[in-house]
């Protein structure tokens, strides 16, 4: 081999050779190159999650949030669930990710005492219910979502009811006499509160149902099914409650009810109706005053039965029923 072909091969040796080196270089640029973006990446990641805490955080705590969604939810159980309270302490909430989680207990009298009835689960993500549970302390089973015939407490116009007339009088005849009852009690006609427990007043009166000129076929004026509403009637010191120290529940009843309006949606959410009409449920009071057509009662057995005989009261249907605590 002359000296140009040594040349030659070694100037192959070398181009060979520097490749190889570029191509080590360019192996190890690239993977430099990829962990650079994974440890960026993780970085980034890693300051967004406490960011996003902390922007979830400051919605719901510092932008009175939690505390609207828990105001909300305590006024719609407060109208549309009868005999029953919240305690403000009961509340626990827990927030992730641009959400919360609103768990509390509620409680419904049974004579003198208060007993858990309900556990509600709701998950928020922002301000939209995405997820409501609730696990049911009660021996009764109440309807989860109220029709125009399976009402609990009926007006005086509405003939059809799910319930036996005769045989509630058997149940509650046939209870021990050492017992206290929680009954739903349908009057005859439209009465002033205060005259209902006047004529009542050897039990609790813990709840009525307004007339809001809807519940004669439990239809709004659109045609949607709606649901019984009042307030409680007994004085209720819970911190929580929207009755506390209340000169009159009656407007305290009504200025939650304007209070739920731009609320109206979460409201239905959070309550077992499908519908509130609060708007047309407001104008009808504000234009007509208060009337009820049912009561929630509770007291000793032989007293809620003596209720039966009244001339106001047209039918009687048990509810809870518990050992003698009455201390009246």
């Amino acid at each position: 081999m002359d000296s140009y072909d040594k040349l030659l091969e070694k100037a192959k040796k070398e181009g060979i050779k520097q490749t190889n080196i570029g191509k080590k270089q360019v192996n190890r640029a690239i993977s430099s190159s990829k962990w650079k973006l994974i440890l960026s990446t993780i970085t980034v990641v890693l300051l967004i999650v406490p960011i996003c805490y902390m922007l979830t955080f400051g919605y719901y705590a510092f932008g009175t949030k939690s505390t609207t969604l828990m105001d909300v939810a305590s006024k719609t159980l407060y109208i549309t669930e009868p005999n029953t309270t919240l305690e403000e302490m009961e509340f626990d909430m827990d927030f992730s990710l641009f959400s919360m989680d609103l768990s509390f207990e509620q409680y419904k009298q049974i004579g003198d005492e208060f007993y858990p009835a309900k556990n509600y689960d709701l998950h928020f993500v922002l301000d939209d219910l995405v997820s409501k549970e609730t696990d049911s302390k009660l021996e009764k089973l109440y309807p989860k979502n109220p029709t125009d015939t399976n009402q609990w407490i009926a007006h005086p116009s509405q003939f059809l009811v799910d319930f036996n007339i005769y045989n509630e009088s058997k149940v509650l005849s046939g209870l021990p006499e050492e017992t206290v009852v929680e009954a739903y009690i349908s009057l005859n006609d439209l009465y002033e509160v205060k005259e209902v427990e006047n004529v009542m007043e050897n039990v609790h009166v813990t709840w009525a149902a307004i007339y809001t000129g809807t519940e004669d076929k439990m239809l709004s004026s659109n045609g949607d099914l709606i649901s019984p509403i009042g307030y409680p009637v007994q004085p209720d010191q819970s911190y929580w409650s929207p009755f506390r120290d209340s000169p009159s529940h009656a407007e305290t009843f009504l200025k939650m009810m304007k209070d739920l309006l731009p609320f109206e949606d979460l409201a239905v959410k959070l309550s077992p109706h499908k519908s509130l009409e609060l708007e047309e449920r407001i104008q009808y009071i504000e234009n007509n005053g208060f009337k009820t057509y049912g009561v929630v009662v509770t007291g000793p057995k032989n007293e809620i039965e003596s209720l039966g005989k009244l001339d106001m009261v047209r039918f009687l249907k048990v509810g809870e029923v518990k050992l003698w605590n009455w201390v009246h």
